[in-house]
């Protein structure tokens, strides 16, 4: 069998490069070494959870009618995984392959289904796993040589491992640039325009499903009351960085305040484990408006976003009344729920201004932590 699957490995690298299809494991850097959760669960050298990687491909080429995936050791000429009749409209799989996608074909362990990597000497691994769009589905466990015979395109992603190797997960962070476009003026908004018109410093954070700072809907806490009142942050400051301390937060991110028209750059740096991002600034002068973002996810589907362009429409954070810019009223007992504005003098549902997120750079560093990828 060894013999044979040297033969078909052979045979692939001889066959002309194809780089349309891309495949891409948000689990683990190409060329890296492989973390321990997908190392197969043998005992002594092999003492892994054996959860298969998540995988995602794109630019899928015409015609195809299945995919197939297949995962071996080219040093060791051993097949790890095999899994085939992937529907076309597959673009993903999780880590571990929770829905069960495809179907499993017999691997080298005896087994049908995934097999982590296990080296059998200090000699690293090096693993490669391929994707192939193919052109027919299988009635039965097809071999190497017809899944190949039946590709369209393929893309494959290599990485490695060794007997004496230990390694943690990777946690994959990013750098974006964020630019304030304001776009608040008379000519745009020209109910009750004043004079005075600008939005306050930048205030928001970096955060997963615990660390969200507001919402629409939600009850505004006394750092959003504060800022979409006088435009102070240091409330919300502090509860950012109570946040932090608490792990549902990762990062404070602030910036200068803006004119009516302008324009304000930040850079901002995010990871895996707090893939979301919420920013506010108030509208200044007003009661209690604000604008901005919560739970702005950048890495859907296991990928950072390249870039990205939100609308910023005007809410009222529900803490004190008015119905213009410079009516300041009393305070709201209790707090009202925090509401978009559709009324007078913001009726017009025209932007006040845009976030244009720029994906920078992509970095990737051991981490112990354990986060979800995007899929559940």
């Amino acid at each position: 069998m060894k013999k044979i699957i040297a033969f078909l490995l052979a045979v692939c690298s001889a066959m002309p490069a194809s780089y349309a299809l891309n495949l891409t494991i948000p689990s683990y850097p190409v060329e890296s070494v492989i973390p321990n959760d997908f190392t197969f669960d043998g005992g002594g050298n092999c003492s892994g959870d054996n959860i298969s990687p998540q995988l995602i491909w794109s630019d899928i080429p015409a015609n195809t009618q299945s995919f197939a995936v297949v995962f071996i050791d080219e040093n060791f000429n051993f097949l790890h995984w095999k899994l085939y009749n992937i529907g076309a409209e597959v673009s993903h799989i999780p880590e571990n392959n929770p829905n069960g996608v495809g179907t499993e074909g017999l691997t080298n362990f005896g087994i049908n289904g995934y097999g982590g990597p296990c080296p059998p000497s200090p000699t690293s691994g090096n693993y490669r796993m391929t994707v192939y769009a193919l052109n027919t589905t299988f009635s039965s466990d097809p071999s190497i040589a017809q899944i190949q015979a039946a590709a369209i395109e393929s893309a494959s992603y290599l990485a490695f491992r060794n007997i004496n190797d230990d390694q943690e997960r990777y946690e994959y962070a990013a750098r974006y640039k964020l630019t304030f476009f304001a776009e608040w003026s008379a000519a745009s908004h020209p109910t009750d325009y004043p004079s005075s018109a600008h939005f306050s410093p930048l205030i928001g954070n970096t955060h997963n499903i615990d660390g969200f700072i507001w919402d629409a809907g939600g009850i505004a806490t006394d750092g959003i009351r504060q800022m979409a009142q006088s435009g102070g942050t240091s409330i919300l400051s502090n509860e950012i960085m109570d946040l932090i301390d608490n792990s549902g937060s990762e990062s404070l991110v602030s910036g200068p305040g803006a004119d009516g028209v302008d324009s304000i750059e930040l850079f901002f740096d995010i990871s895996d484990s707090h893939p979301l991002f919420s920013m506010t600034t108030m509208i200044a002068p007003s009661p209690d408006w604000f604008i901005g973002v919560h739970d702005l996810d950048l890495k859907p589907a296991g990928v950072w976003l390249d870039d990205l362009e939100i609308d910023l429409l005007p809410y009222d954070a529900g803490t004190r009344f008015g119905n213009s810019f410079t009516q300041i009223g009393a305070s709201t007992s209790p707090r009202e729920p925090i509401f978009r504005i559709t009324t007078a003098p913001l009726q017009n549902n025209v932007p006040l201004g845009r976030f244009v997120f720029e994906l920078i750079s992509t970095t990737g560093e051991p981490s112990d932590v354990v986060f979800l990828n995007g899929f559940e």
